[in-house]
């Protein structure tokens, strides 16, 4: 089974892309599955919900919060206990918090660790967001799975990929990484750690997937990286 880790759907300013063409995409790149989060300028988690109960073969529901809002452990509580979604997409950059700001995420990793749900973040080498303050926060929390995008590019990849060696719950996805980065990947944190994502619409599906075929010949690691390991921590195997 083919599982993308990371799609946005829905509207944000000149943008409305329905969740029918990221299905027509994924029928192009013989994608079974898709996570499916909230545009992050418009945050949507409503029509996330619908969106999943229409489709619950090819989606997998995934919040989107601002940590800042008032109300929003309320809206991650729903999210996990009444919409069943089963984890939470965080960007520190999009909302402007330190990645390892425990006073702000604490709630939220808390609400993760009650409800066994993952977080997946934005994972460059931004500020904000650097790989050691999203480590920080998966060593806080040994039981919340926490899965980097973008391997720390462009500038932190070493790093991150030392990172999920390390901790035994972080871990990398592929998305806007170069074929040298996920190859590094793969030869210091194995194929355990890593886990394909496209960032549909903006990344190309089939280019993704084929950036890790070019790198991993071996057919069960190549299982594992697009679809086993996803599988594995959101409970799914």
């Amino acid at each position: 089974m083919i599982i993308d880790m990371l799609a946005h759907i829905g509207i944000k300013k000149g943008e409305d892309y329905k969740v029918e063409s990221l299905l027509e995409i994924m029928d192009e790149a013989k994608v079974d599955k898709c996570m499916i989060c909230s545009q992050l300028e418009t945050i949507d988690n409503k029509y996330i919900h619908e969106c999943y109960e229409k489709y619950p073969d090819k989606t997998i529901g995934f919040a989107v919060i601002n940590p800042w809002d008032i109300g929003a452990e309320e809206e991650l509580e729903k999210c996990f206990k009444d919409w069943r979604f089963m984890g939470l997409k965080m960007n520190a950059i999009r909302y402007g918090y330190s990645a390892d700001r425990h006073s702000v995420l604490d709630p939220f990793f808390e609400l993760c660790k009650k409800y066994n749900k993952c977080v997946v973040a934005h994972g460059q080498s931004d500020q904000f967001s650097l790989p050691d303050k999203w480590a920080e926060m998966a060593k806080s929390y040994p039981d919340v799975p926490v899965v980097l995008f973008h391997i720390g590019v462009p500038m932190m990849y070493e790093r991150a990929c030392e990172l999920a060696r390390d901790i035994p719950n972080l871990y990398l996805s592929t998305c806007g990484s170069y074929v040298p980065v996920i190859k590094m990947a793969y030869e210091i944190a194995g194929p355990e750690k890593i886990l394909f994502s496209s960032d549909a619409p903006f990344g190309d599906m089939i280019q993704e997937i084929e950036k890790i075929k070019y790198v991993v010949k071996d057919q069960k690691h190549l299982d594992m990286i697009l679809g086993g390991n996803a599988m594995r921590i959101m409970g799914q195997k």
